[in-house]
Formats: C-alpha cells, structure tokens, sequence
C-alpha cells in the first residue's frame, strides 16, 4: 500500500490534499474521530472550515454518528469502503461500527499519533512484523503475540494490541500503551507481551498514555515498573529474584523451596510482587534462568542508559461528553 496513492485516489473524489490525508490517517489507525481531531491536524482554528469539511462527509456518505451526552458532541464514523480500498484494506475491522468504549479508546489512541505527526506510525500487525523484522534480528516466535483458542486449534496472533507503534527518524522506537480501566493489569500485560522485542530494539520508549481522570492512579505504577525493571539482573539481585519466582511457582510456600528465617521470606516477596517483576515471571516459567542475562539485563540496562524509557502521557482531552455509559472520563 502506497501512502500517496492512496491520498490521490481521495483527492480525485474531490477532498483537499489536507482533507485526504486526515481521512487515510483515521483509515489506517482509529476508523473514527471528532471534529476537534481535524482542526488539530489541519492546523487551525476550530470553526467554519472544520464543520464544513464534516458536513460534506455526512452529505456523501462517507461517515455515520454517533449520538454524545453532550448535545453537541459527535464521533463520526469513517465508514465508506472506497477509502478502505484507496489504503489497501478493503474489509479492515475499522470499517465495522465499534462499541462506543472502543470508540473513545480509538480517539484516544488517534490524539496520540495526532501529537506526534512526524513519527511513522505502523497501524496493522503486518506492518508492525514487517519492519521489526527489517530493523531487528528477533525470531518471529518472540514477537508480542497471543493465542485464541478455536476448539481444538489455537491461532497466534502477533502484535495483538492495536495501539499503534512509532518510529522516530532517530531509530528509536515508540510502543504505545493505552490504560483505560484497570491500569494495573493492562500496563503488565503490555509489558509481558513486550519484553522480548524490548531486549532486541536498541533505543525504545514505553509510551503509557493514561486519561486524565486516572493520572494519579496510574502514574502510580508508571513509576512502580520503571523502578522494578532497572536493574542489572545479576550477583545476588539475580538470586533473590530467582528464588521469588520459585516460590511463586511452587505455590507461594516459601518453605517449599528455602529454609531462609520468615523475615527474609516476607522481604524478598514485598520485594518482588511488584509490577514489572510480575510482568518478567511468565517468561521466566517459560524460558527459564537464561531469561536473567539476556532480555532482563537488556532491558534493565537499556533503562538505567536511558536507551529505554517508560514515560507517562496524560491526554490533556476530556472525553466523558462523549458517551454517557463507560468507564472514561
């Protein structure tokens, strides 16, 4: 898929070169918007111009609405196949209309690419496979993926999120994750999933973009993995940690696998029970101790070099007027 044919191919439909490209970018990352996402684009003031764009977009049909709480307030929905077909993706899962929740998450996601327009943002996992594999020596079976059982089969689907990734010109590389309800699980989750390509990419920032009525629930632990996974990963360090995870798999009887006094066990649990170590576990039940001095001590000096970076993006957006009945605000 080219980028400027298919710009083209929506200007001949008699859109503005700046009107096709805001519709190729909703296309390609979020399949929905509001008015305000346009104006931020295009580079001006919200008025006669924005509204007129969209008026135009409903008028041909290109775009369906939803009703907001707020009278006013609309999400359009990009709809029309013949945009989807322009960027290559004619029967793109974008084109089906969203849950209202997912919905407000996609706007979200679209505001974080909307901040950053200088960035090449990779939309589809296909993408995402194809330049990690182009940029990187990481095999296919370590790529953030996931399983979905079908009966007796199990599919894997690799770079399962749908937040976008960045590449800055500087080579380092943005993965974006998005907190929506419990910030806890979805930013280890993310950093399970992720910890292999990390160790592969050389420069990397951990982009965790948290609405802003959950800052300062979420900044919380924000803090909490990027002080769990700056570490060395050896000497002693190496050795408590592996003796956490021994017991954590051995059902959490300390006893069942050391006889060190109570007061050391109950110190090294509160030690390790924290975000980021929980996030590293899964792995190591699955690879075992090699995981120590590769992706672990990869990542933990690529974060005590400030080649990685876990950092916080409040969106400065409300987003509560948009849907009265979910957990966004």
């Amino acid at each position: 898929m080219n980028l400027d044919d298919a710009i083209g191919t929506i200007i001949s439909r008699g859109f503005t070169e700046r009107q096709a490209r805001f519709l190729v970018l909703v296309a390609r990352h979020s399949g929905v918007c509001v008015m305000r996402q346009y104006s931020a684009f295009a580079g001006v003031v919200f008025g006669h111009t924005t509204r007129r764009f969209f008026t135009k977009l409903e008028r041909l049909g290109w775009v369906s609405t939803y009703d907001c709480a707020r009278k006013r307030a609309r999400i359009y929905h990009v709809r029309h196949r013949e945009l989807y077909e322009a960027v290559g993706d004619a029967e793109s899962r974008l084109r089906r209309p969203p849950t209202v929740p997912r919905a407000l998450e996609r706007i979200m996601l679209l505001d974080v690419i909307l901040k950053e327009p200088d960035l090449v943002w990779l939309a589809t996992s296909e993408e995402k496979m194809t330049h990690v594999s182009a940029f990187t020596a990481i095999p296919k079976d370590s790529l953030p993926q996931m399983t979905t059982p079908q009966g007796s089969y199990e599919p894997v689907r690799y770079f399962p999120d749908p937040a976008p990734i960045g590449m800055h010109v500087d080579g380092r590389w943005i993965l974006v994750c998005l907190l929506t309800q419990d910030a806890k699980r979805e930013l280890r989750t993310f950093i399970e999933r992720h910890l292999m390509l990390l160790a592969a990419l050389p420069t990397w920032t951990i982009r965790v973009v948290i609405p802003a009525h959950m800052t300062a629930h979420a900044m919380r632990f924000v803090d909490e993995a990027r002080r769990n996974l700056r570490w060395r990963f050896d000497g002693q360090f190496r050795d408590d940690l592996r003796w956490y995870f021994e017991t954590r798999r051995a059902g959490g009887n300390p006893d069942a696998v050391s006889d060190d006094d109570e007061r050391a066990h109950r110190a090294r649990l509160r030690r390790f029970s924290g975000l980021g170590f929980s996030a590293l576990y899964p792995l190591w039940v699955a690879k075992g101790d090699d995981v120590f001095p590769t992706v672990a001590a990869q990542v933990g000096d690529a974060l005590f070099r400030e080649a990685g970076v876990i950092e916080p993006l409040v969106l400065p957006h409300a987003y509560s007027h948009l849907a009265p009945l979910v957990g966004v605000a």
